[in-house]
């Protein structure tokens, strides 16, 4: 659905495949809509802000089968999910602590949705100008708009933290790919982020060469005082002196600092000096552990600076990972297996010669029809991350058949294999990574 635009408002052309290369961990690249606006029921719609987005994937399947630390994805009726962008946190717009509702600097946190949505394509936006409705989108130009995500997993609330993109990509849906820091320069993440419209939020999650590469851009932005760093306090720099809840909705700090503030005024108190003791009364959601940039483990109070009505960070936001309980392994089942299979499973890939003899290597997909009927095959394809390879015939119901002669090469360091039906839907995809390919001329299986 477009709204009779034309499909490619917003498109990047020819856009690159992701390299590949060992990492600690995979992304999952996942190809989608990006929604504002429920035009089927606008008033119950998204309330869009500077650093969350909804996305409709294609193949929903994808998306139940990250990693998760907590709550499974949350998708709606209509097939909606919510994303929080990956290594970004945007100023409040409104946010909700019991039944009040408190903003930060509203001209920046508005500036940085605003600036997000319209980097996305989305064109012109009205909002509804009564006061309880007046986050919500009454009409928007283009939407949705046609893009995909990379996605490590999900946070503890359900929500799919993501790098988003706008346009498409010649990578398979639903392909693990790993990351280079370059890879991320079209995302709109890098564009709040080289923009000062956000601050950093590195958590412990996101791996360490990213990470690096955007606190580059942080600290740029914070240099040339772009954006909302031309007003930053409570940092390093400035500390914040804060009398009360109507004071703190006029400043620009970090968004981490504030959500515990508001919580705090909203909780009685009237000036700072409880703040420190307040934090630690809870270590699950208000002291977050970090690591600190001296190496040392530590939790959200020692970064504060506190008086009776000031406060001021002793290191500066994006030079801290935070480490919170819910997002530190303490089981497999945090993380799905590698090979976890995708897709209907009408013809099921049971095994793979990933690292064969000989030069050039023998490599082998073999695949089965776990249907009581027989599947004709022409139109299908077999597929790795980037390339389709067709396939002929048919297979009669329970039995196996091997591919012996591919046209892509299986990658040692790890790859995703697929079998896509004549409409190059997912009928079933496998993943796997270097740590799981046996010795030359052993069989892989699924």
């Amino acid at each position: 659905m477009n709204d009779g635009l034309p499909s490619t408002i917003g498109l990047t052309e020819n856009f690159e495949p992701f390299n590949r290369k060992e990492k600690s961990m995979p992304y999952t690249l996942i190809k989608g809509e990006f929604y504002i606006h429920y035009p089927w029921n606008p008033k119950q719609g998204p309330e869009p802000d500077g650093d969350t987005l909804k996305f409709k994937p294609i193949n929903r399947r994808i998306l139940e089968s990250l990693p998760r630390a907590g709550s499974p994805v949350k998708i709606t009726g209509s097939g909606i999910a919510t994303l929080r962008l990956e290594g970004i946190d945007a100023l409040e717009t409104h946010f909700q602590v019991d039944s009040s509702i408190y903003h930060q600097h509203i001209g920046h946190a508005l500036r940085a949705r605003d600036e997000l949505l319209a980097q996305a394509g989305f064109g012109e936006i009205t909002y509804y100008e009564e006061s309880h409705l007046m986050y919500k989108v009454a009409r928007v130009q283009n939407h949705p708009v046609r893009g995909f995500i990379l996605s490590n997993g999900l946070d503890v609330h359900g929500r799919v933290v993501s790098f988003c993109f706008i346009g498409d990509t010649d990578n398979l849906d639903g392909a693990r790919v790993w990351v280079e820091p370059e890879d991320l320069d079209d995302s709109l993440n890098v564009f709040m982020l080289e923009d000062g419209h956000a601050y950093g939020a590195f958590y412990s999650s996101l791996p360490w060469d990213l990470r690096e590469y955007l606190r580059t851009m942080v600290q740029t932005a914070r240099e040339h005082e772009v954006g909302l760093w031309a007003e930053a306090c409570a940092d390093t720099a400035e500390k914040a002196v804060i009398s009360s809840a109507d004071d703190l909705q006029e400043l620009v700090m970090w968004p981490k600092l504030f959500r515990r503030l508001a919580a705090y005024f909203e909780a009685g108190y009237d000036d700072l000096s409880h703040f420190e003791n307040w934090l630690r009364e809870d270590p699950r959601d208000r002291d977050d552990q970090m690591l600190l940039p001296n190496q040392e483990v530590g939790n959200f109070h020692d970064l504060l600076i506190v008086t009776d009505n000031s406060v001021q960070l002793r290191f500066d936001s994006d030079e801290v990972v935070v480490v919170p309980d819910e997002l530190q392994p303490k089981s497999e089942s945090i993380h799905p297996p590698a090979n976890r299979h995708i897709g209907a499973g009408d013809l099921r890939i049971v095994a793979a010669l990933v690292n064969g003899p000989g030069t050039p290597e023998l490599e082998t997909v073999t695949v089965i029809n776990t249907t009581s009927v027989d599947i004709n095959l022409n139109g299908w394809y077999l597929a790795d991350a980037v390339r389709k390879q067709p396939l002929s015939g048919t297979i009669k119901a329970g039995d196996a058949f091997r591919v012996d002669h591919l046209r892509f090469h299986l990658n040692n360091d790890g790859d995703t294999i697929s079998v896509l039906d004549s409409m190059e839907q997912i009928v079933d995809q496998v993943f796997y990574t270097s740590r799981d390919v046996p010795g030359e001329g052993g069989t892989l299986v699924f």
